[in-house]
């Protein structure tokens, strides 16, 4: 199987890192997993060109949260959004925050804060194809 090169898991919560971070180590679908403690940290890493295929953002973080780093992130040239998949992460959404994920086409879904093997599993496959296909050509394929 051919890995995907790198997710970005950005939270504020240490420990919220640490347990996502090893459960997508156990999937064994990325090469590498990088940490953001917050949404400006993680938008300088992605303008620095280290474009990773997965987003985990988190809602609620001091500094920039996730609403304020979507907003920026979407005024990022195309070139830094290539092939990511943003999935919110957090307790779960009013009414009103439900409607803004919808709306928001660089949002591809919403879990709870904490991933589980099985969560990872469904994305990988759902947006890159059985763990077992996973190449270079279906990232570009996205990218389309």
């Amino acid at each position: 199987m051919e890995k995907l090169k790198h997710f970005l898991l950005i939270d504020d919560s240490k420990a919220t890192n640490f347990f996502n971070k090893t459960i997508i180590e156990k999937v064994a679908c990325v090469e590498k997993v990088v940490i953001a403690e917050n949404g400006k940290d993680a938008l300088d890493y992605i303008e620095k060109g280290m474009i990773p295929e997965v987003i985990f953002l988190d809602i609620n973080m001091p500094v920039m949260n996730g609403w304020e780093f979507i907003s920026n992130y979407q005024k990022l040239d195309d070139k830094f959004k290539k092939s990511i998949i943003i999935l919110m992460l957090g307790a779960e959404l009013n009414q009103e925050e439900k409607k803004l994920v919808e709306s928001i086409p660089e949002i591809h879904g919403f879990e709870e804060k904490m991933l589980t093997k099985n969560i990872v599993q469904k994305i990988v496959n759902n947006f890159f194809g059985s763990a077992d296909t996973i190449t270079s050509s279906t990232l570009d394929n996205m990218a389309s």
